[in-house]
């Protein structure tokens, strides 16, 4: 049985689409007689028709498509011919999937009423259904020009312009919409998820837009920052947090992290320190906030709230490797080079075959002069990265400090061959020939090259300055050395150098103060100890000499 009531309805829809002509009723101008009404041929075949569409529509609603059709076709052959029987009739051909006969009955039904947009909305989802979608899209680009308060018309022509990749004109419909009816935040987040996926370069804006419509939607706020790049304005971000719902919102430390982050790429490191500490205020165990800002303190020299911070980090997790890390640098830092082996020993049992563990445990041990240990950690970094320019540096270094110079040697040479414009490399092989007396003039051609791509690192100066010593050339060694303490003066090394240069010409008093120097920053240093010493001895036997 079809339902009573949905007939009922359909009737009285249907009544009101239609004109129905008044009855005609004949009255005498006797007052004592009044015919009887005179229901003419049209009329009759009026109701007619209204009797066949409803039996139509009993049909449609059980099934009987092409009955129900037929039944339609009645009603207008009887004078019922109103837009809805047309519409109707599209239906039911639509159900009985011939599509070409659907399509012009809703044509029909569109002249019979260009007003009403039911029947447009309806062929422009038809053209959808049959892939036409540039129809569809001139039905409802036309439809958006007389219904204009109507969001999900907007909505359509979004979703047809993206399926067309039109993305542009697809994000302003679906903007459109939403500014229609500020309730129709799916369209919103359509236009986010086609921005993201189409790297559309107003992406951020969208999503920033669908982020103020519910700020405290922590979904929103995550696409917000993931959606964050170096060029998006610093202050049009941080305008956010104005936003007292935003406040609210439980991923709102991570957007402090992200305006962190991105104030210490663009180099404002103070705001950035500021925004991390908010974060952590928030949460205080945040992995990200706690490896940046620690990282910040270190970088500042702060280094006591950067080892604080790393300890935290630590503790809150344990097989995160940065925490690590991060102290072991603040400590090397403060040249607690005991403390940098205990601690990089406890993460070295949980990370064996991590790089910088073995690299940083590697400069620890030569720090403490334990080249033994240094080569074995050094080793071990440079076999988990044989690419890393940094360990075979420092590798070449240690097999100097052990005497192994067939492998320094091939090191160095390795690294030159790699990059012709290695400085450290053209100076740190020139020094370990010097030091060992081996083919002098090769090592100064060395030392110069380094000169000539570095002219002003101390380190480099000092080189040269000491290979024109052992070729007793010590005017020129003077010139070089004393450069390379104008450029730094804090190496124990390049400050004996300078002594010896001095000795060298005679100028003891001179040689002894910077002796001196040297050894306030080597107080180990017994050769250093002993040369004072003689040449306070000497430089007594001068002034007493008659």
């Amino acid at each position: 049985m079809y339902k009573k009531s949905n007939i009922v309805i359909l009737f009285f829809l249907f009544v009101w689409s239609c004109s129905i002509p008044s009855t005609n009723i004949e009255m005498t101008s006797d007052s004592t007689e009044i015919k009887s009404d005179k229901i003419s041929e049209e009329n009759i075949q009026d109701l007619s028709g209204i009797q066949f569409f409803m039996d139509g529509m009993m049909f449609m609603e059980q099934g009987e498509y092409s009955r129900a059709i037929i039944e339609f076709q009645e009603a207008i052959e009887k004078g019922s011919n109103s837009a809805e029987v047309y519409h109707s009739i599209s239906e039911g051909y639509w159900m009985i999937q011939k599509y070409e006969k659907s399509i012009s009955y809703a044509q029909k039904a569109i002249e019979k009423d260009p007003i009403s947009s039911d029947y447009k909305i309806s062929l422009g989802k038809k053209y959808i259904a049959l892939n036409d979608l540039e129809s569809s899209l001139d039905i409802f680009e036309e439809l958006s020009k007389t219904d204009t308060d109507n969001a999900e018309i907007l909505f359509i022509i979004g979703d047809l312009k993206s399926e067309l990749n039109d993305i542009d004109g697809a994000l302003i419909y679906y903007q459109e919409a939403y500014d229609k009816d500020n309730s129709l935040t799916l369209a919103l987040e359509v236009a986010a998820k086609l921005a993201i996926d189409a790297n559309h370069r107003d992406k951020t804006l969208i999503i920033k837009k669908l982020l103020l419509s519910e700020p405290s939607n922590p979904e929103y706020l995550k696409l917000y920052i993931e959606s964050i790049s170096q060029i998006n304005s610093l202050d049009e971000i941080e305008s956010l947090l104005s936003n007292k719902e935003l406040q609210s919102n439980p991923f709102i430390n991570n957007l402090y992290n992200q305006l962190a982050y991105q104030y210490l790429r663009n180099g404002y490191y103070d705001q950035s320190e500021e925004f991390f500490e908010r974060s952590l205020e928030i949460n205080s165990t945040d992995r990200f906030a706690l490896y940046y800002l620690s990282t910040l303190y270190r970088e500042s020299g702060k280094f006591d709230q950067s080892i604080e911070l790393s300890e935290k980090h630590i503790n809150s997790y344990p097989d995160d490797k940065e925490g690590y890390i991060n102290k072991s640098i603040s400590l090397l830092s403060l040249q607690r080079f005991d403390m940098v082996v205990e601690e990089l020993s406890i993460a070295l049992k949980i990370f064996p075959e991590d790089f910088e563990v073995n690299y940083f445990l590697g400069l620890a041990y030569y720090s403490l002069k334990e080249f033994v240990n240094a080569e074995d950690f050094y080793k071990k970094a440079l076999s988990l990265d044989t690419n890393s320019i940094p360990a075979m540096h420092a590798l070449a270094m240690v097999y100097d400090q052990n005497e192994k110079w067939d492998q320094s040697d091939k090191l160095y040479t390795d690294l030159i061959t790699i990059n012709t414009k290695d400085a450290q490399a053209y100076n740190n092989y020139a020094y370990s020939l010097i030091e060992r007396n081996e083919d002098v003039e090769y090592a100064l051609t060395l030392a110069k090259k380094a000169i000539e791509l570095s002219p002003k690192t101390s380190s480099y100066l000092d080189t040269i300055g000491w290979i024109y010593f052992k070729l007793n050339d010590f005017d020129k060694a003077k010139e070089f050395i004393g450069e390379a303490i104008v450029y730094d003066d804090t190496s124990s090394v390049v400050l004996e150098h300078y002594g010896d240069v001095l000795i060298e010409l005679n100028e003891i008093d001179e040689a002894l103060i910077f002796y001196k120097k040297a050894l306030e920053l080597d107080e180990e240093n017994m050769k250093l100890i002993e040369k004072i010493s003689n040449h306070n001895s000497r430089a007594c036997l001068l002034y007493t000499s008659p």
